[in-house]
């Protein structure tokens, strides 16, 4: 059919389009949501074969439904320029969605992934051969927990619930100190504390183990923090087990119905990874933010691209001075990496760096920067930072790689300096002789972030540091408590008398600027300054 400008290809463009090994259906959609192009080996899960005529809306094609609803409002969303995804079921399929901004000759457009996801009931065993009831405890299974939910959902779409992923931490303990039969019992008895806590018409099933999943009633979230602290409260008395006791504790992960989602599966599963996020920080429970899932779906972009993005120059390093307040000099720079995504555009650090050091793809991503920021401190004139995990510092043949970088660049040693985030200094038997030999090639290190990691004053004297970065949370708590400041000001001496330069990070504003240079931190860095800008 005829797409509007002379030329263009919607169909070619679609299958150009740069998504490796991509599962399930690629739609492009116009900017008013009318199809254009589409394809993918599972189209026909997603679109009857009589509905691939070309020049339909979405509404027409995905009707949404009370309780069932969400890709309209992403596909407005991504106009605007930002990733989205959703959960929208069609014609009885659970089917997850993606939809990236692009640009074409025709403006602003969408492109739409789309996976049928499998459903859990979608399966040999009928729901009347699964058992109702979890023989351990006595509660519910799941699936009749998410059987109710979904049915309190289609009914009162503007009733506000919550569904709630809980964890009863230590019960492994109690298997393994009296056996299973005893641990069932004490379950059994752990259970009952939370269901006696529960209201008329709130539920709690047993997905497995010892996680659970709840219905609750949500009024806000002051009001359903309040009563996940009093849940977790009801474990402040030790279980008793026979003669024995026991200590238990509560990870718990909440999502609120509608804000979180339409669906109890999309509410549960965002549950889980607001638990996740709990049992990660060290907290008793976290309510489900954006965030968090869009940190959980780097997971599933990221690892698959970084080798990619190395091999065609998609990364780049951006480069912020540090200035001398004494003299107003820019004294060195700090290298800062930025990935720019050829279809999620800009990417900061803080989205994909967590990703890849967890994964343990950092090493050659931190070999790259190193290099990268030593050529172009030549060409700057300029000492450089640069910021490097301990993974890469205790990797094999570090030190060979690091001589040879300075042998190609040709900078001169002192003008280099590795920063480590202060949690690193945790760990002196791995940390500690690698730095030392880092240090006797006459390269400087710095402590990065300190004041709010794991480090203590005696990383100043254990390790072979000549800088220590405050970090900016640190700074700006600082600004407005005088013992902060206090702390600062008793820092400096002692940092001089152990040779240790301190710089500031996050200097935002003259006020910050003024009592930092008061206290004696002449050397400072952050937006008061200047924004970190491309080496171009």
């Amino acid at each position: 059919m005829p797409n509007g400008t002379l030329g263009w290809d919607p169909n070619r463009f679609l299958d150009d389009f740069p998504i490796e090994d991509t599962p399930g259906v690629k739609l492009l959609l116009s900017s008013a949501g009318v199809l254009m192009a589409g394809g993918g080996d599972n189209i026909d899960k997603i679109l009857d074969s009589d509905q691939h005529s070309l020049g339909e809306n979405i509404d027409n094609l995905f009707p949404e439904t009370t309780g069932n609803r969400g890709l309209r409002e992403a596909h407005t969303k991504a106009l605007k320029g930002d990733l989205q995804s959703c959960r929208q079921r069609v014609g009885g399929k659970d089917v997850a969605w993606e939809l990236i901004p692009v640009n074409t000759t025709r403006g602003r457009e969408v492109i739409a992934l789309a996976i049928a996801m499998d459903d859990d009931q979608d399966q040999k065993v009928s729901m009347g051969e699964i058992p109702k009831i979890d023989r351990a405890t006595g509660i519910p299974a799941r699936w009749v927990i998410v059987a109710k939910a979904e049915e309190i959902f289609n009914r009162h779409p503007s009733a506000q619930w919550a569904v709630l992923r809980l964890k009863i931490v230590g019960m492994r303990r109690i298997n393994q100190a009296l056996g299973q039969d005893l641990g069932d019992h004490a379950l059994h008895q752990a259970v009952g504390r939370i269901t006696r806590s529960l209201a008329e018409g709130e539920s709690i099933g047993r997905i497995g183990g010892n996680e659970f999943i709840l219905l609750i009633r949500h009024k806000s979230d002051d009001h359903t923090a309040e009563r996940m602290q009093a849940m977790d409260q009801l474990f402040d008395e030790p279980l008793k087990v026979g003669l024995l006791q026991f200590m238990l504790r509560l990870n718990m992960g909440l999502a609120r119905f509608p804000q979180d989602g339409s669906t109890a599966k999309d509410l549960e599963r965002r549950a889980t990874i607001a638990l996740e996020r709990t049992r990660r920080s060290g907290l008793s429970y976290s309510l489900f933010t954006l965030a968090q899932e869009d940190h959980v779906l780097a997971y599933s972009w990221v690892p698959a691209e970084v080798h990619r993005a190395l091999s065609e120059c998609e990364f780049q390093l951006y480069y912020q001075p540090v200035v001398d307040t004494r003299t107003g000099e820019t004294v060195s720079t700090e290298a800062l990496i930025r990935w720019q995504h050829p279809w999620r555009g800009m990417i900061l650090p803080g989205h994909f760096i967590p990703v890849i050091e967890e994964m343990q793809f950092i090493v050659n991503l931190d070999l790259w920067v190193l290099e990268r920021a030593c050529h172009e401190a030549m060409s700057m004139g300029k000492p450089v930072a640069v910021n490097i995990t301990a993974n890469t510092i205790v990797a094999p043949d570090f030190l060979n790689k690091l001589d040879k970088v300075l042998m190609r660049s040709g900078l001169p040693p002192g003008w280099l300096t590795l920063e480590l985030t202060e949690r690193v200094f945790g760990s002196p038997e791995m940390m500690l002789e690698p730095l030392k030999a880092v240090h006797q090639r006459g390269i400087q290190i710095a402590a990065d972030d300190f004041g709010v990691g794991y480090s203590s004053l005696s990383s100043l004297w254990q390790y072979p540091l000549d800088k220590l970065k405050l970090d900016g949370s640190f700074i700006r708590a600082a600004a407005l408590d005088p013992r902060a400041q206090n702390l600062v000001t008793g820092l400096v001496p002692l940092a001089k008398t152990l040779g240790i330069t301190i710089i500031a990070e996050c200097v935002e504003t003259e006020d910050e600027r003024t009592w930092l240079h008061d206290a004696g931190v002449f050397f400072q860095q952050g937006y008061y300054f200047a924004r970190p800008t491309p080496f171009s």
